[in-house]
């Protein structure tokens, strides 16, 4: 629909208003009013959910991109104040309360960064069946977690400032406000949760091919710990058969959502692994694959805590994956086996 014609005159339509939105403001949103305007058509007319969705999955991809950039400068902030700012003699990012609120923060961060780049690199498998069906699937489970996630560190973030995170002369006002943008536009949690699970899943059984490379991918990484990557398999496989027993029936409908986080989860814990073993066996730094027992214990599992002696080993971890020295992969290897 063009804003003028051939003529020159303008097309029939007016500009209601800009929307007053809570955050995003330098994005106008508006509403308007079609008064016989003149458009064209593109594409099918038969098709148009269809390439609508094709479209919706492009933009999906950069609401990811967005939670993932978001949620970076969002831990960047709290790990700056919590270095910086000083409590009983010492910084608080080296006070164990603010270490583990710090790895909360973390966490949710470097998945959206590794399911970025997985479903960043499949997008441009263009033609290949394989490759779209699981961007089929990734978008709208990465779409749902990382976006949730999102709000969810931005709160935390201005938290680790303190009284200042409330303040705008500080960004993490604006930061919390844009989160929230994410779990609205091109579909709400509940929409891609049964985009996920009732579409992708159970209509096209796109998590077939997802499965079958997340498993190839693990299966190539024969350096990992081997109870460890006993303990990925079995989580893996069954966030799978949950999710396909939530799409057998539509009475399951109300866990679609827990469902899809499984998914996101199992997904980036997988890719978090083989992307630290890869770095660590050349050499470089292995806190990915260390930081996939977080998402597997903290995330995916969700285990309560019965003992302190059973969590001894976040204690080094979260030390060193909270500092910026390299970390060795014998050195993960080794909080992996405990």
């Amino acid at each position: 629909m063009p804003k003028t014609l051939l003529d020159g005159s303008r097309n029939a339509y007016r500009i209601m208003r800009i929307k007053d939105k809570l955050g995003s403001k330098s994005m106008a949103s508006g509403e308007v009013i079609l008064e016989g305007a003149i458009a064209y058509q593109l594409g099918d007319l038969g098709k148009g959910l269809k390439q609508m969705l094709e479209m919706v999955n492009s933009s999906r991809v950069s609401h990811l991109a967005r939670a993932a950039g978001m949620m970076r400068r969002c831990l960047n902030e709290a790990l700056t104040a919590a270095r910086y700012r000083s409590a009983f003699g010492k910084p608080i990012a080296g006070h164990p309360l603010m270490q583990r609120q710090l790895l909360k923060l973390m966490v949710p961060t470097e998945q959206a960064l590794s399911a970025l780049m997985y479903t960043g690199a499949v997008s441009g498998s263009e033609g290949d069946p394989t490759a779209e069906k699981i961007l089929r699937i990734m978008t709208p489970v990465a779409k749902y977690r990382a976006c949730r996630d999102n709000v969810t560190v931005a709160t935390g973030a201005m938290e680790a400032r303190g009284g200042n995170g409330y303040i705008e002369d500080w960004p993490n006002a604006r930061l919390i406000r844009d989160a929230h943008l994410g779990v609205l536009w091109d579909g709400t949690s509940n929409v891609n949760a049964l985009d996920a699970l009732q579409r992708s899943l159970r209509k096209e059984r796109a998590h077939i091919d997802l499965r079958k490379d997340l498993d190839s991918r693990l299966a190539s990484a024969s350096g990992i710990p081997g109870q460890f990557r006993t303990r990925l398999e079995k989580a893996v496989d069954a966030a799978f058969r949950f999710a396909e027993e939530v799409a057998s029936a539509p009475e399951n409908e109300r866990f679609c959502r827990v469902a899809a986080g499984l998914l996101y989860h199992a997904a980036t814990m997988v890719l978090m692994a083989l992307e630290g073993y890869r770095s660590g066996q050349a050499g470089g730094d292995a806190r990915r694959l260390l930081l996939s027992r977080f998402v597997l214990e903290h995330r995916l599992l969700r285990n309560p805590l019965t003992s302190i002696e059973s969590q001894r080993w976040e204690e080094d971890a979260i030390v060193m994956v909270l500092q910026d020295d390299l970390i060795s992969l014998e050195a993960v290897a080794t909080l992996l086996s405990h």
